[in-house]
């Protein structure tokens, strides 16, 4: 029997997350709290590290229409988002400065 996938679980970096802007601001009214959103589901083991910044409005949506219709709509792949907010906390815990808008997608 195969054992569950351990979940990485990082609450600051959920912390984190919640000080960076919604994916989709700038291009969409955003209305709400920026929350975590986790594009693997943590009950499927999805890691901490896998979340994207999503406002409540948005983050309501990709859970009403699903990740990838999401993405097909607003032309969006979360796998940028992902990499985007891992560097910018990578470079917060060496105390660089990062404006997440200088990485271009």
């Amino acid at each position: 029997m195969m054992k569950k996938p351990q979940r990485e679980v990082d609450k600051k970096y959920l912390e984190y997350i919640k000080t960076l802007p919604c994916i989709m601001s700038g291009e969409h009214r955003c209305a709400g709290d920026v929350v975590p959103h986790h594009t693997k589901t943590r009950g499927s083991g999805g890691s901490d590290y896998l979340a994207v910044p999503m406002c409540g409005a948005i983050h309501a949506e990709v859970h009403t229409i699903g990740k990838r219709s999401f993405e097909r709509k607003y032309n969006i792949d979360f796998r940028d988002y992902i990499i985007k907010s891992l560097i910018g906390y990578v470079k917060s815990k060496w105390g660089v400065p990062f404006d997440p808008n200088s990485i271009p997608f």
